[in-house]
């Protein structure tokens, strides 16, 4: 027979599995209630009409050459000259909440897969040029800082 000791030591025990079970499908739930309200912020904010016509301009007006010719073509209006940078910005921060698994990429790629890819063909020779020509200005900029800094040995 099973004392009231031993009784009691079984019921604890399977109470705080259970405890634990619960508070693993809690903290995933949180998880995906997490993605879902981050996701909706995306996606209000691709929405946004500012962005709807950056997305919509580097789709239908956006053409690169080269860099200086750019700056040429868009040095009259600023507007227009900010929306490919408005346009990687929003992907950048996309990318990033995806890569640390904020968002699921299945549910940016079902809303955003086509201005992803649509916008990157006309964005990458833009992104490289700027990349090649900001890195010089980068990389003096960190080694610069890397000089003040003290080092931690």
């Amino acid at each position: 027979m099973v004392s009231i000791v031993e009784f009691t030591a079984i019921v604890s025990a399977v109470a705080g599995l259970l405890l634990a079970v619960f508070a693993v499908v809690q903290l995933r739930h949180m998880e995906k209630h997490r993605n879902v309200d981050i996701s909706m912020k995306l996606f209000e904010r691709a929405e946004n009409e500012r962005l709807r016509r950056a997305f919509r301009w580097v789709e239908e007006e956006f053409r690169f050459e080269d860099y200086a010719k750019y700056k040429a073509e868009v040095k009259s209006s600023f507007e227009v000259s900010d929306y490919p940078y408005e346009v990687t910005g929003f992907f950048e921060q996309v990318g990033f909440l995806v890569e640390k698994r904020f968002v699921d990429l299945d549910v940016i790629d079902d809303r955003l897969g086509t201005y992803v890819i649509s916008n990157w063909k006309k964005l990458e020779p833009w992104t490289m040029a700027l990349r090649k020509k900001k890195a010089m200005v980068h990389s003096e900029n960190i080694s610069r800082g890397f000089m003040k800094r003290p080092l931690n040995i």
